[in-house]
């Protein structure tokens, strides 16, 4: 009990001095004031909100008056200055390739120009007489190429022809040259070896048949972009190492021995950027004429056939490295061009091609015995015989090609023709580059060099080829090939051009480009506007 009672005193004495201090807290402060002392420069908070406003205000107008500065786009160019033909052959480009395969690049060039599937190439449907018909502007007849071998004076035969000279007719990128249009020229079949004061501006002095086309076209802008940074009028010669770098052809105003020039190629794959020319860019000395050569189309065709998922694709692999390569030629025309030059696309094809069903082994068909008096130039669909060592005695002459027309009579893969027997309207009569008896197969035959038991084989027994040209197109419709002009900012055409064949490109090219077509060519062009 006495421990109760003492707790409960205890508790009330706490109880008491707490709220004593509470008391003695609460009346010992209630005389306190506090008071701020101003400063100088205090504002009140309305003003310094004001401020604060103000200044933000200016700072967005300030930035209104000073924006950053910007990227100069490129300037388009107008197109109504000098024209620039890019002018690219694709062989083995069949009429029915766009339909068939995803070639967004072709839809859009066919859309914006003026085109045709119904391209009807002359005789013969091969890769050099075809491609010297488009440059030339003339017939076999005239120009003098019969084939993508060429049968030499000591007998010898010439398979990789590179000689400018073989051609009687004189090809546009000479005219061009001579009439003062700087002109660059890849791959173009017998382009390489050039010589004398119309030479092309830059040249290949070798063919490369492994590139693809995504590498030419790359050689080909870095030797265009060479060009345009020595306006063309500097002087390189050839790679003396045979490398196949671009080479540029000396003009009149060539530097002088020892003076700066554009270095060749190092590695035989870019050229060497070229040094400007005094003064720098000269728009005169650009290049006005640009001529390529695309393979992997004709490549894929022959090795997987001409209608295979495999072919197709390599269509729609031209068409996408076309389509880059046609941007980077846009991004940079200021640079590649004179000013406000309209930049035209000329697409054009040697042959098309067809299903290969057999080969021939011409010389294995006839015998050693018939060999004996006779040489042969024989590829794809069209075989050349030449006859030698023939007895001096015009009977013993008789008897010799009685049998040797007698034997090729026997054969059913194919019709025989003499010089003189050749149809006209194939102008294939040659002066001295025919030979004695022209073979023309029908289609779906190719003739091979392979040797195997039988002459004739599949094809899978040869070269590998499923592919084959050559032939008359009246014979095989599927020679026909594709052709597109157009142009950007404008197109020199539209529509559909119909049925049209291939003599009338090197008029139409000089046309576009204000020049003459040279002596002898076909005259008549393509329908511009």
């Amino acid at each position: 009990m006495f421990r109760s009672l003492a707790s409960s005193i205890f508790t009330l004495i706490a109880v008491l001095l707490f709220i004593l201090t509470i008391i003695l807290v609460w009346n010992g402060s209630s005389g306190i004031t506090y008071k701020r002392v101003a400063m100088e420069g205090d504002k009140a908070t309305v003003q310094v909100l004001d401020d604060y406003r103000k200044q933000k205000e200016q700072a967005q107008q300030v930035a209104m008056d000073d924006p950053e500065p910007v990227m100069k786009e490129p300037e388009e160019s107008s197109g109504d200055g000098p024209p620039v033909v890019l002018w690219i052959s694709i062989p083995g480009f069949r009429g029915d390739y766009i339909e068939k395969a995803e070639t967004p690049t072709f839809d859009q060039l066919v859309s914006d120009g003026g085109s045709t599937n119904k391209m009807r190439p002359g005789f013969p449907c091969l890769t050099f007489p075809a491609h010297t018909t488009m440059a030339t502007g003339t017939a076999p007849e005239k120009h003098g190429i019969p084939a993508d071998f060429i049968l030499k004076e000591d007998g010898s035969i010439d398979k990789n022809p590179t000689n400018q000279e073989y051609m009687r007719q004189e090809p546009i990128w000479t005219t061009a040259t001579r009439q003062g249009i700087n002109t660059l020229v890849h791959d173009w079949p017998m382009s390489q070896n050039q010589t004398g004061e119309n030479a092309a501006a830059v040249y290949l002095k070798e063919f490369d048949a492994e590139s693809s086309d995504e590498d030419r076209l790359n050689k080909a802008l870095e030797a265009w972009k060479a060009a345009a940074g020595s306006g063309g009028g500097t002087a390189a010669p050839a790679p003396a190492d045979g490398s196949d770098a671009p080479a540029m052809a000396a003009g009149d105003d060539a530097p002088a021995a020892g003076a700066d020039a554009p270095a060749p190629a190092a590695d035989g794959d870019k050229p060497a950027p070229a040094a400007p020319a005094a003064g720098g860019g000269n728009d005169a000395k650009k290049l006005r004429l640009v001529m390529l050569r695309l393979d992997g189309m004709l490549k894929g065709g022959l090795v997987n056939g001409p209608r295979t998922p495999e072919t197709y694709e390599a269509v729609e692999a031209t068409d996408k490295a076309l389509g880059v390569f046609l941007e980077k030629v846009k991004a940079d025309w200021e640079n590649l061009a004179p000013k406000n030059a309209n930049l035209v696309v000329f697409i054009t094809t040697d042959h098309g091609l067809a299903e290969l069903e057999k080969n021939v082994n011409i010389a294995h068909l006839l015998g050693d015995e018939m060999m004996v008096n006779c040489d042969i130039i024989a590829h794809d669909a069209i075989a050349n015989l030449y006859f030698k060592d023939l007895p001096d005695s015009d009977g013993e002459k008789k008897i010799f090609t009685d049998k040797f027309d007698g034997e090729l009579k026997k054969r059913i893969y194919f019709r025989t023709y003499t010089p003189d027997s050749l149809p006209d309207d194939y102008q294939y009569k040659i002066d001295g580059r025919i030979g004695d008896r022209v073979l023309v197969l029908k289609s779906g035959y190719a003739f091979s060099e392979i040797k195997v038991d039988e002459p004739v084989f599949d094809p899978a027994e040869g070269p590998g080829f499923f592919g084959g040209f050559g032939y008359p197109v009246a014979e095989s419709i599927r020679m026909s090939g594709q052709v597109i002009l157009t142009g950007f900012p404008n197109s020199p055409a539209s529509g559909d051009f119909g049925e049209v064949g291939q003599q009338g490109f090197h008029a139409t090219v000089c046309k576009i480009l204000g020049i003459e077509p040279a002596e002898g060519a076909v005259t008549e062009t393509l329908e511009l506007r």
